[in-house]
């Protein structure tokens, strides 16, 4: 039988807050004072950050807005007569429209993912202070706590 296990959100924005608040008072640890910040700054960049980074949606959207556009042009060859096609097989129409299909859904995630990085990018340039001090945070962690949080 499957355990229950409690429902821990580990995003971005409450991976960063509850390092905070759990070794907010740690010799070493980041301090809102040294990258002259505030508490309501970083949790303004947080909560932006984090829904920068859940803009695409869930897994299973991203999955099916893929499949659709990798199955629109198989659907779209065969509304044509096989004789209008420059190729006159159904196995070599349907292996054409799989191929763009899949080379469309590629464009369409590395434009989004693109997006998605500019859109970091222009939030990270326009709070460096809150950016630093967050990034500090993280390189903290990764020094110094070897679980997961």
């Amino acid at each position: 039988m499957k355990e229950l296990q409690p429902n821990i959100l580990n995003d971005y924005e409450h991976v960063v807050n509850s390092l905070v608040e759990r070794y907010g008072d740690t010799a070493g640890f980041p301090q809102l004072e040294t990258y002259h910040v505030t508490k309501e700054l970083v949790e303004d960049y947080l909560f932006d950050y984090q829904a920068i980074l859940d803009s695409e949606g869930s897994q299973r959207s991203q999955q099916t807005m893929y499949g659709i556009i990798a199955l629109l042009p198989v659907i779209l060859l065969s509304a044509f007569p096989i004789e209008m096609l420059p190729w006159r097989s159904e196995t070599t129409s349907l292996m054409v429209g799989i191929g763009v299909g899949l080379v469309l859904a590629l464009i369409m995630k590395v434009f989004r993912m693109g997006v998605k990085k500019s859109r970091l990018k222009n939030l990270q340039n326009a709070n460096a202070d809150v950016a630093n001090y967050v990034e500090a945070i993280m390189k903290w962690k990764n020094d110094n706590i070897t679980d997961n949080i």
